[in-house]
């Protein structure tokens, strides 16, 4: 019923839309079925469920989490007593957050190429099924800007009143729609001067890309905003802002709360604010929308496939993969789960998406504990701290979060059900191909992460930590190990995403209490070099003994963790 309602809302445009050669009635048809389809689409709180049971319109826990988003981004409203600067920074957080919202579901509805197969055999054209996609987006995406604006709305009427409240829902509206169409117009762009193959890599680096920004704007944001260098800053006379979208929508308010003062430039920002939804749905619909089609088809007709990767070499890095197979893994079903996992981890964009953000994480919680954290002190003088202090044995523990993080991810797949040559092949050894994988994810991704990491922390605090580099290394492999054991019960991409069991809280917390309990330990005796030496022996020695344990599962204990 409330869908309804938003569909007669929007179709209040259908003068403009019959203008643009969309035809309404095609349009409000398509809306309906799409809404209907996306209120039967089970989210990952329901889908492990066997029974069918009825699926709500509404997704009220993400709505909550982003209300909480909402929260914090009213934080920086309010912490900010310049209202020019503190609305350019709200709604550059505010359009971050949607363009994240939208970029999640683009694959699913934008590039959903299921509509070419129903809707483009009958009599709908290309403007229509072009906007309705966009509608389609635009609606949904409303209701997740309805979610984190709200504390926004409140905070604005109370505190500022009822016309700056009331400019505020105008200035919410404009940035949900801004943030539809550049995203949506990047991605056209993209679309029209590139393949289908080097399209879906670009959505899959600009998600990744969007997420250490953020992860990184989240950690360092509220104590940027809080240092008085940021507070004394006069926004109007930083002049290359004016060309993002949130400083127009700043200066609209601007010329309403505070129109005797307002200057030309701002009636011309605010202008800006105003039109440039309008420019870009008429950019959208009438110059871009034109084959659009034809080219979501390609994409179809691509498929992940677009490489042929042999183990043989040719797409394997001219044999590197091979030489290291044999090395290491020279076991024949070690051997073959060494380079499955190797060649579909380089080959899957889901499991690029999922993994390769953690590669940045590290970094941005050693600056962040080390940086931005602490209070008072410029930043030489914390630097001079942490090349006295022990703080690279936590940066070196941090690297245990990119194996944990992969081995998570290493089981699961879109198309898990590739994997029955798992269970058709004759052997009796399943542990051998977990093995195999396992050495992989340590081999590919690990240890050149953590070599880049050893050969900071030597650059910086010398040749003296090379003993506690060793001895993180053999608890970061042994926590893996714990992780594998415990948690990834799967071959390499043989599952479905979101099918991690539950009932293993308690297991996952005493998992994590062991780098925990061991890098206290560590900081506490890195005082004495003979203790680091032996302390890495042990844990090289309990690491390959799990390891050999972990290789000797059987079809029974991987069916009783099912």
């Amino acid at each position: 019923m409330f869908n309804k309602y938003i569909i007669n809302f929007v179709l209040l445009l259908k003068p403009i839309f019959q203008k643009f050669g969309v035809d309404p009635e095609q349009l409000r048809i398509i809306l309906i079925t799409k809404m209907k389809m996306d209120d039967r689409r089970p989210n990952v709180y329901n889908q492990r469920q066997k029974k069918k049971k009825e699926v709500n319109n509404a997704s009220w826990i993400v709505m909550f989490f982003l209300g909480l988003t909402g929260l914090f981004f009213t934080f920086l409203l309010a912490s900010l007593k310049q209202p020019f600067l503190a609305h350019t920074v709200y709604f550059s957080a505010f359009m971050v957050m949607l363009a994240i919202t939208l970029i999640s579901d683009f694959t699913n509805v934008l590039i959903d190429v299921r509509d070419n197969y129903i809707i483009l055999p009958r009599p709908v054209n290309d403007r229509t099924f072009t906007v309705s996609r966009i509608l389609h987006i635009g609606i949904h995406t409303a209701k997740m800007a309805f979610a984190i604006s709200i504390s926004g709305v409140i905070y604005s009427f109370i505190g500022e009143g009822v016309l700056s409240g009331s400019m505020f829902i105008i200035e919410v509206l404009i940035a949900t729609t801004l943030s539809i169409f550049l995203v949506n117009i990047t991605y056209l762009i993209v679309l029209k001067i590139t393949s289908p193959q080097k399209f879906k890599d670009f959505i899959s680096y600009f998600q990744i890309i969007l997420s250490i920004v953020i992860f990184a704007a989240y950690y360092t944001l509220p104590r940027l905003i809080e240092s008085s260098l940021i507070k004394k800053i006069d926004i109007s006379n930083v002049k290359v802002l004016a060309i993002v979208p949130s400083y127009w929508l700043a200066a609209l308010h601007e010329l309403v709360v505070n129109i005797k003062i307002a200057q030309l430039s701002t009636y011309i920002y605010a202008a800006l604010a105003i039109l440039s939804p309008i420019v870009s749905l008429y950019l959208v619909v009438k110059v871009l929308a034109p084959g659009f089609n034809q080219k979501l088809s390609s994409i179809s007709a691509s498929g992940d496939d677009g490489v042929v990767v042999s183990s043989e070499g040719k797409g394997a890095s001219k044999g590197f993969m091979n030489i290291i197979a044999q090395k290491i893994a020279p076991h024949p079903l070690e051997n073959a789960g060494f380079k499955i996992t190797w060649l579909l981890s380089s080959r899957y964009r889901d499991f690029k998406v999922k993994v390769y953000p953690s590669f940045a994480y590290v970094p941005v919680y050693f600056v962040y504990f080390g940086f931005i954290n602490k209070k008072g002190g410029s930043l030489s003088d914390n630097w001079h701290h942490l090349l006295e202090g022990r703080m690279y044995i936590l940066l070196m523990y941090l690297t245990g979060f990119v194996l944990t993080t992969v081995l998570q991810h290493i089981s699961m797949t879109e198309k898990y059900k590739a994997s029955w040559v798992f269970f058709t092949t004759p052997h009796n050894q399943p542990g051998r191909i977990l093995g195999g994988m396992f050495k992989a994810v340590v081999i590919k991704y690990y240890l050149p992460y953590f070599i880049a990491i050893g050969i900071f922390s030597i650059t910086f605090w010398g040749p003296a930590v090379i003993n506690d580099l060793i001895l993180v290394f053999m608890v970061g492999t042994l926590y893996g190990l714990l992780v594998a054991l415990f948690q990834v019960k799967g071959f390499p991409f043989s599952q479905p995403p979101n099918n991690q069991k539950g009932g293993k809280m308690f297991i996952t917390f005493l998992i994590m209490a062991v780098p925990a309990g061991l890098g206290f330990l560590h900081y506490w005796a890195a005082q004495w070099e003979t203790a680091i030496w032996i302390a890495a022996v042990t844990m090289t020695v309990i690491a390959w003994t799990c390891f050999n344990y972990y290789r000797k599962e059987s079809w029974e204990s991987m069916e009783l963790a099912e």
